[in-house]
Parts: C-alpha cells; structure tokens; sequence
C-alpha cells in the first residue's frame, strides 16, 4: 500500500514547531520521516533559515543529518544575518549617539527593541529589515533635520521595482509626502544597507485613536547602551504593536497566515516578562485578537501555557480551530489560497478608505 506524502501544511506546521523551541521532537520527527529537504525549502521560502540554523545547532543535528549542502547554506545564513543584525545594532547605537546630543531619546520598536536588547547567542535568529523609531511629535522635524545633517536622505521608492528611488534632503517635503502614513519616508545612507523608519505613530491610522502615544512613550523603559540613551516599548505595548500592526494591519488574519517571526517574538516577550503580562492592558487594546493569536501560537509551536496568561475560553479555541482548518486549506489548495488573498485585498480596501484614503492610489496601482 503506498503511503500518502505529507501536506504541504503538515510541514509548515513541524517548521512552527521546531522554530518556536519547545518542542525538541518535532526536528527529529522531520528527520526520520525524510522530510528535511522539504522543511529546508519551507524555511527558505519564508526567510527563516537562519532561525532554522540556530534551531538544528542547538538540538545538535549534523551536517550529515540535513546534507553538506545545506548545512553550508544554514550556516551561512546564520553568519550573515548575524554580521547584518550586527552592524544594525551599531548604527542604531550611532544615530541614537547624534540624537542624544539634540537632548532627543528615541524609541525603539519592533524587531530593533529586540535587538538592541537580545542576548548575543541569538542575535541572529530574527531577520530585520530596518530600524524603527518613534520620537514625541514635537521632535519629530529636530530628528528628521538631525538624520539629514548626518548624511542620510529621505528616500521614496516608487511602485515599479526598476525606477531609480526618488531622493528627498528637505524635512518639510518628507512630512508632507507621507501625510497619509504612520512614518515618514525610508531614510537611507550610502554605507548602510538598513532602511531607517521614523514613525509619527507606533500604529497605523485605524488604531491610531485607541492607541494614544502618551502611554507609550510613559511606560517605555530606557536602556543605556554604548554611550547612548534610548527606550524601548514596556512588554504589553511591544505586545499590542505585534498584535494590530502585524497580525491584523498586515492582513495575515484576513489571509489565514500565520506570522512565524512574529509567534518567536510573542513567545521571547511573554519569557522575558519578569513581572507577568499585564493581560487586561492587552485585551484592552487588542480585544479577542490577543486571546486568538495566544491559542494559535500554543496549539501551532507546541508552546505552553505560561502563569499569568489566562487559559483560552472555547470561543477562542474554537476560533483557533477553525482558523487553522482554513490555514491548513490554503496551503493545501491554490484555489482556496486565491480566494482568502482576494479577500485580505477587500479588506485592506475597505479600512483604507475609511482612515488612509491617501493610500489608495499607490495599492490600486501595484495591483494592475
């Protein structure tokens, strides 16, 4: 009797597993059942080798587990995104320096908190991309002159790929450009290959309003680092952040995807929580969202349920169910994956018409 080769969702869901490092049976699992090359794939796919070599290293899988070749590959990627995660961290350090001679601190958010403030074995587990920050909106023109002193230059990429950036060095034209965001123009500087992303709110337009900045910026915790001052989100605001800004604002709730970068960050905050999480500030903010994306990353990782973070109720379960039931379909059927695409498309439509109208004609554009 021949035997049924898993699906392509069987997979995905032993990569979640392994990369959320609670469960240490699932990388053997994966091993004896031949399906390495395919988790290889899957991982590189979705841009997480390099967590994926962190993961193999320390449950001390060989090069002649997963093959010489991709082993070398695993090992490079970790290399290099450590040297990238590196030399992020020293130009944040730096541009933090050149404001804190302004009197400015800055905030760090997403990924870059974390950086900024990760242990040095796992400095190369997460992928960045840039550095974000956020400063009180009455620094917001101080910080922008101060980055375009040091030699970086506001930089508007246009929709096709193969236009020349279009280069800003004027402050007031950034602001006005990037009226209709929650951050100004990418800032770029010759001898770095990290964007930097000032924000003028940690959240987009839609949350904006049950998402006041005040309390943000007053239960931020400031680090000294290097000779430079800078805060970072308390855990429940990196929480909220993860939660409306990638979750829901970037549509992987609407698509049923499952953000897995984002489901190491949620488990790292809920474990470096020294004092517990502050549920009710979250559920505050992120309503049934929290509960949901908690039940998603316990049943998908193999995470435990930690103390202070109250069991799911059965809604919630049985929305986890039903949203990995259709998780499960769009990996498994392209027809399926159209149709949840099709309408994550409506749904960012909708609510940019409602708080971004600004934005419609640059999404409608990259559509066609």
């Amino acid at each position: 009797m021949t035997k049924t080769p898993p699906t392509n969702s069987s997979v995905y869901r032993l990569l979640c597993r392994i990369l959320g490092g609670q469960d240490q049976s699932a990388l053997k699992e994966c091993v004896d059942a031949g399906l390495t090359p395919r988790l290889f794939e899957l991982a590189q796919i979705h841009d997480l080798l390099p967590a994926l070599a962190v993961r193999c290293h320390e449950q001390g899988v060989s090069s002649d587990v997963v093959g010489a070749e991709r082993a070398e590959v695993l090992q490079q990627a970790l290399m290099d995104n450590t040297q990238r995660n590196m030399k992020i961290c020293a130009q944040a350090l730096k541009l933090t320096r050149q404001l804190n001679r302004i009197g400015i601190t800055p905030l760090f958010l997403k990924g870059t908190a974390g950086l900024l403030t990760s242990a040095g074995d796992s400095l190369g587990f997460r992928k960045q991309v840039d550095i974000d920050l956020i400063v009180q909106s009455a620094e917001l023109e101080a910080t922008s002159d101060a980055f375009l002193a040091d030699g970086y230059s506001f930089c508007e990429f246009p929709d096709n790929t193969t236009a020349v950036p279009i280069e800003l060095d004027d402050t007031v034209s950034a602001i006005k450009m990037s009226a209709a965001h929650h951050h100004l123009p990418p800032l770029v500087k010759p001898e770095y290959s990290a964007t930097v992303e000032l924000h003028r709110h940690f959240l987009p337009s839609r949350f904006q309003r049950n998402n006041p900045l005040g309390p943000l910026f007053g239960s931020a915790l400031t680090v000294e680092s290097h000779g430079a001052t800078f805060n970072i989100p308390c855990t429940e605001h990196q929480i909220v952040h993860l939660i409306l800004g990638k979750l829901v604002h970037d549509g992987h709730l609407a698509r049923r995807t499952f953000p897995i970068r984002e489901a190491c960050d949620l488990i790292e905050l809920v474990e470096g929580a020294k004092g517990g999480v502050n549920q009710q500030l979250v559920l505050q903010h992120c309503g049934h969202r929290f509960p949901l994306f908690y039940a998603l990353v316990r049943e998908l990782m193999a995470y435990p349920r930690q103390s202070g973070i109250a069991e799911c109720g059965t809604a919630e379960r049985r929305t986890a169910e039903r949203y990995i039931w259709l998780m499960q379909k769009r990996f498994d059927s392209q027809a399926t994956g159209r149709l949840l695409d099709a309408y994550a498309r409506a749904d960012y439509l909708v609510h940019a018409l409602v708080y971004s109208p600004g934005k419609l004609s640059a999404y409608l554009h990259r559509l066609k």
